[in-house]
């Protein structure tokens, strides 16, 4: 009997295996298939993950979705690009999520190799169980001197 009440016990408390369809698992595969999308200029794919009302703040620039895209969107795809995402913050909020995170950056660029580091925050919505990113302020971190 005093087997019984403890496994009951531990049943009640125990926390559930992580899904693989949380929320932080559906942002982190967002964000990286936003990257790639940018990389290869895939429009269709960025209309998809960008919300309507999307705006983000490159450097000094504020751009629309459709400006944004067409800045993606734009020149010959690098076949050498590669970008690794690290995280400071995932922050979910019912349907609202903060990303802040770091992008390194590889590729060429006239026949030269280049890293290019970027600082960022992305703002996700959910809606209709479907995750959009509403905003993004990215700015590029100085090289070490």
């Amino acid at each position: 009997m005093r087997l019984a009440a403890i496994a009951a016990l531990v049943a009640a408390t125990a926390v559930p295996a992580a899904q693989p369809t949380d929320a932080r698992e559906q942002l982190l595969k967002l964000e990286k298939e936003w990257t790639v999308a940018e990389s290869k200029h895939d429009v269709t794919a960025l209309q998809r993950i960008l919300d309507d009302r999307f705006v983000a703040t490159l450097g000094d620039k504020t751009v629309d979705k459709e400006a944004f895209i067409k800045l993606f969107a734009a020149g010959d795809v690098d076949p050498t690009e590669s970008a690794t995402l690290t995280y400071e913050a995932v922050i979910i909020d019912g349907d609202a999520a903060v990303l802040v995170g770091t992008d390194s950056a590889h590729g060429t660029r006239a026949g030269a190799a280049y890293t290019a580091v970027y600082k960022y925050t992305a703002t996700y919505i959910s809606r209709h169980g479907r995750w959009q990113a509403l905003a993004e302020h990215i700015v590029k971190v100085p090289k070490a001197q």
